[in-house]
């Protein structure tokens, strides 16, 4: 018998169940994953889309636009005479969790910011000046209801089912030129939620699908939010995401003892990096 030749094929196996390992989304003892955004120059804002419905209580309804008309001599003299900017960002800020056996505990934020201003070229004067800006934090704990493996250990698929909170921080502004009358309100409050998360693994590549629906309880409040993800492991710690996130929001509140009703829908995609230890 030999016995070093023995222990020395046990080693090599040993290394390679490893290195097969490694080669998985999600190592073993690492149940703590943090997410920062990348910033990238103009692109949570030139892919994204929104859309701002606020409602007073004459009941106006706005009408589904037109197509603009071709652009004439009067349409060139208005835009030597007037400036329009408009600006739209929607974009992931961060994300932290923990999972340990079945269990999971997440918390994430998302912003989102809508404006316009038509200024008066002439005296650099700006007639209206209207924003709308939100900031969205979600913090849940699920349980693990799923869990499937293949039999050669490269395909895993995973369903959470949670409950939480999302909590909404909100900013509209609006201002006429000349005008005493300025809409300034700036709405939050906490909503509970539930929802789905699932987990579909294979090698390196994690993909996340996730939705959940918020105003259960609450008077008048309610949301939906959309988040659809995937990631890339490229080392034992670092992964990088790119995604796609879907916030919808319906509020009603009082200004000046008066009701108004916002709808507001935001999407946007979302890049990041994220560590796991």
């Amino acid at each position: 018998m030999n016995i070093p030749g023995i222990l020395g094929a046990q080693d090599t196996l040993t290394k390679k169940e490893i290195r097969k390992q490694e080669g998985n989304y999600l190592l073993q003892n690492r149940p703590w994953t943090i997410e920062i955004p990348l910033w990238i120059p103009g692109f949570a804002g030139s892919f994204a889309y929104g859309d701002i419905n606020i409602e007073g209580e004459d009941g106006y309804v706005p009408v589904t636009p037109i197509e603009p008309p071709p652009e004439n001599d009067f349409r060139r003299i208005f835009k030597r005479l007037f400036s329009d900017d408009w600006y739209l960002k929607f974009f992931f800020i961060n994300k932290v969790s923990y999972e340990s056996n079945r269990f999971l505990a997440q918390f994430d934020a998302l912003a989102g910011s809508v404006g316009e201003s038509v200024t008066f070229n002439h005296n650099n004067t700006a007639l209206v000046d209207a924003s709308y800006r939100t900031i969205n934090f979600r913090l849940f704990a699920g349980y693990k209801i799923v869990s499937l493996n293949s039999s050669s250990h490269k395909f895993r698929y995973e369903l959470f089912g949670y409950l939480g909170t999302r909590f909404h921080l909100q900013k509209v502004y609006s201002e006429l030129s000349n005008e005493q009358f300025t809409l300034d309100i700036s709405p939050a409050w906490a909503e509970p939620i539930i929802g789905l998360l699932n987990h579909l693994t294979w090698k390196r590549w994690l993909i996340l699908l996730q939705g959940d629906y918020g105003g259960y309880f609450v008077e008048s409040k309610n949301s939906f939010q959309f988040t659809a993800n995937a990631y890339f492991r490229c080392g034992k710690t670092v992964s990088v995401k790119a995604g796609w996130n879907h916030l919808y929001l319906n509020h009603h509140g009082t200004f000046l003892e008066a009701d108004y009703k916002a709808e507001v829908t935001l999407s946007g995609p979302s890049v990041g990096v994220a560590f796991h230890f």
